[in-house]
């Protein structure tokens, strides 16, 4: 037997070449296979049912996850029973990107939506049932509203229209230069894709109506009515057209009938003279004269609204074209006219009127103004300097880099020659340096722990607390910061809570976090629409990126609603907060209110009010200011509830514009005072600049944008028949229940006490109260 050479036998244990690429060829499409059926488990043509309104979402902002078409039937298949969508489970990440579930109510039978928070662009989208999952997928990424599902930025106005989008679609449209539309539009084209809760509407900066929608009106069901009224209430703007068809249409959309004045919604048509809107456009093409709805007259003791266009009628006498009237915080643009026609379709001049109309509703912040405030702060928005503030605790010590580079310049000095004497004395021996360097690391590694110990002493009596300290003690390192705003809408009765806070764990903890109804809130509030807390914020430059200590975090936010007669609520559970991290959290509260009513009072001709104020609020307000357009009534320091003011002119009084911006009266000029951005530490003038941002001059004072927190501003309720009451409380409307996971869900926002202990809470209350003009 002879031995045979080995070179003459092919290797086996090594592939070729050849054999690896084979290999990798049919491998890779396997696994891209399988991560595509993972990830998108819905078909393309069910995705625009998914994400928000017809495929369009603002990531940050509460968006409805559609789960049942109009037929009722399950949008992941007939294999899938529609009573499995109880009891839903909606998995995505929030803006620090922890993820979040969703534990749904029970849907309804006719509530086809769920409700999440997605946190960036293109979020995943899992849909659990018990412990089967229904669906994976992915919300739109940023693409052109105008071609389909797509998310929408901050920055980008985001326009919903029922009928005829009036050309508002083509704003910032430029062939020449393929530059696409800087406005999104959702042109309602399926009844069934509008959300059934007004919270899935916040993302909406305008709604246009008009006659070409009332197929889609009236198909609308109850339920869609309430949430588009209730957001309107809640601050939205309206642009609405009643021309010709203008009864068809209050009838088809009776909420906007029931949120215009009486005298507006019973109003007949009448055949106006186009002449006064060539005239405010500055027209040299003419139109023909049109049927328009007789808009009640602004002027005199029962007049309301705000006129932007004056005209005649046929007859030549004198009514208003365009009104804008205040329903609750939103604002309702009122056109008699329907620019849907074929006229005004072809009238080269329908844009600039849509524009001088609803203009501001449409353009982007000037980013020259915000480039340097965000070199200097890392934020472009106030919503990222309210972050800044809020994030700040006293057990949470920040660490400039001058002291990490003292601290690293210290151990390089330590070592190097300490290394050098201990070689010289000990005749240079290697193994000096294998011991010095490990000792002087732990050393000061156990120097600096020691020294980032909390002191707690005013409320425990020790001084420094190691984090092995016993469960009592580890609870008084839970901390919140936080900031309140309840808005109170006299005539109307609506009301609302926003409170943005932060919770901070100087140890590992995991708690719940609940809401308490206050005495306050019980006192004022006789119906709540819903009040739902939830993870907040944004992954932008508008509040400044994402935090490092705040990744990886994850909780469960547990939506209920036992019968479809009582408020969503909600709460957090399972909230893992890492050592010395904080999170972000906020509470959305709708209720309504029957408080007494009071109208103040003004001279006709007069910008001054006169007459009495009567605190209505059942709480004392501190540094109270009563605001009339641009005049600002100073309050005593102290105003109980009930008590009363003889004589508003009585009151010091002070331009609104130059309090705000802390302007002063020279002897020959004004000097005022800037802006800082890099400010963190004044919550209370923070508070005034997002209560009437636009008033002081917006960007142009703040170098801001205010778009996170834009709901919060309430510049344009400034107008002749509106004033507002603006008052510190010395305690918060909300209470916020911070308790350990184990603890009962009851409980929890019953008769639990609460962890935490908090280190700044401000909360302001703005009651708006109407203005009528007299005789005297």
């Amino acid at each position: 037997m002879t031995q045979g050479n080995p070179l003459s036998h092919p290797r086996t244990t090594r592939p070729t070449s050849t054999t690896l690429l084979a290999f990798v060829l049919v491998l890779v499409p396997c696994v891209l296979a399988t991560n595509s059926s993972a990830q998108e488990s819905v078909s393309p043509s069910t995705q625009a049912n998914w994400a928000g309104i017809q495929g369009h979402y603002r990531p940050g902002q509460w968006t409805a996850v559609r789960l049942k078409p109009s037929e009722a039937e399950s949008t992941f298949g007939k294999a899938i029973p529609v009573e499995q969508l109880s009891d839903l489970l909606i998995e995505t990440v929030d803006g620090d990107g922890a993820v979040v579930t969703y534990e749904q109510p029970s849907l309804a039978e006719d509530s086809p939506f769920a409700l999440v928070i997605p946190g960036s662009e293109a979020a995943p989208i899992i849909v659990r049932s018990g412990d089967q999952i229904l669906a994976r997928t992915r919300l739109p990424e940023l693409g052109i509203p105008a071609n389909g599902p797509s998310m929408i930025p901050l920055g980008m106005p985001w326009v919903m229209v029922f009928g005829d989008p009036l050309g508002i679609d083509t704003v910032g449209v430029n062939e020449l230069l393929s530059r696409e539309a800087s406005v999104a539009v959702t042109r309602i084209q399926d009844p069934a894709a509008v959300p059934d809760h007004a919270l899935a509407l916040d993302g909406i900066d305008l709604l246009v109506v008009n006659a070409a929608g009332i197929p889609i009106l009236k198909e609308l069901s109850p339920s869609q009515r309430t949430a588009i009224s209730q957001w309107v209430q809640n601050g939205g703007e309206v642009l609405l057209t009643l021309g010709e068809k203008a009864e068809s249409l209050l009838e088809s959309a009776d909420w906007l009938a029931d949120l215009l004045p009486s005298s507006v919604a019973t109003a007949e048509t009448i055949r106006l003279d186009p002449s006064g809107l060539e005239t405010f456009t500055s027209s040299q093409t003419r139109l023909p004269p049109f049927e328009g709805l007789q808009l009640p007259k602004t002027f005199g003791r029962d007049g309301v609204g705000e006129m932007l266009i004056t005209g005649r009628t046929s007859r030549r006498v004198s009514l208003p074209f365009a009104v804008r009237y205040v329903s609750g915080f939103g604002r309702i643009t009122v056109l008699a006219a329907d620019l849907e026609s074929p006229a005004f379709a072809e009238w080269p001049q329908r844009m600039d009127l849509v524009m001088l109309l609803i203009g501001d509703s449409l353009r982007h912040a000037d980013e020259d103004n915000v480039s340097e405030s965000i070199r200097l702060s890392g934020f472009a928005d106030l919503a990222g300097q309210t972050r800044a503030t809020l994030d700040r605790f006293e057990l949470k010590r920040p660490f400039s880099f001058a002291v990490l580079a003292v601290i690293i310049g210290l151990l390089i000095a330590l070592v190097g020659p300490l290394d050098y004497l201990l070689m010289r004395k000990f005749n240079q021996r290697a193994w000096i340096g294998w011991l010095t360097f490990p000792v002087v690391s732990v050393a000061l590694s156990i120097g600096l722990w020691m020294a980032a110990q909390p002191r707690i002493a005013a409320e425990t009596g020790t001084t420094d607390v190691p984090e092995t300290a016993p469960a009592a003690v580890d609870d008084a390192l839970l901390r919140t910061n936080s900031i309140e705003f309840v808005d109170i809408d006299a005539e109307s009765g609506f009301g609302r809570l926003f409170r943005w806070a932060f919770v901070y764990s100087h140890p590992s903890s995991r708690v719940r976090i609940a809401t308490r109804t206050t005495a306050e809130t019980q006192a004022v509030a006789d119906k709540f629409h819903h009040q739902v807390l939830a993870p907040f914020g944004t992954p932008s430059l508008s509040m400044g990126g994402i935090q490092i200590e705040s990744s990886g975090k994850s909780c469960s936010v547990l939506l209920n609603q036992t019968d479809p007669s009582s408020p969503l609520s909600s709460q957090i559970a399972g909230m893992h907060l890492a050592p010395r991290s904080s999170k972000s959290i906020a509470l959305q509260t709708q209720f309504s209110t029957d408080m007494p009513q009071q109208t103040l009072q003004r001279r006709r001709g007069s910008e001054l009010l006169n007459g009495k104020l009567i605190n209505t609020l059942p709480v004392d307000l501190l540094d109270g200011m009563l605001i009339y357009q641009n005049w600002v009534y100073l309050l005593p320091t102290r105003l109980p509830a009930g008590s009363q003011i003889d004589e508003i002119d009585s009151l010091r009084q002070k331009n609104f514009r130059w309090q705000l911006s802390r302007q002063r009266a020279l002897e020959s000029n004004s000097e005022g005072e800037s802006w800082d951005v890099t400010t963190v530490d004044q919550p209370r003038r923070l508070a005034e600049m997002l209560m009437f941002h636009d008033a002081v001059g917006g960007p142009r004072y703040t170098v801001l944008r205010n778009e996170v927190l834009s709901h919060l501003d309430f510049s344009s309720l400034l107008t002749a028949d509106r004033c507002i009451l603006v008052g510190r409380c010395r305690s918060p409307w909300s209470e916020l229940v911070v308790t350990p996971e184990s603890a009962d869900s009851d409980s929890t926002s019953q008769t639990a006490a609460s962890l935490a202990t908090s280190e700044q809470s401000n909360s302001y209350v703005r009651l708006v109260l109407p203005v009528e003009e007299v005789r005297r």
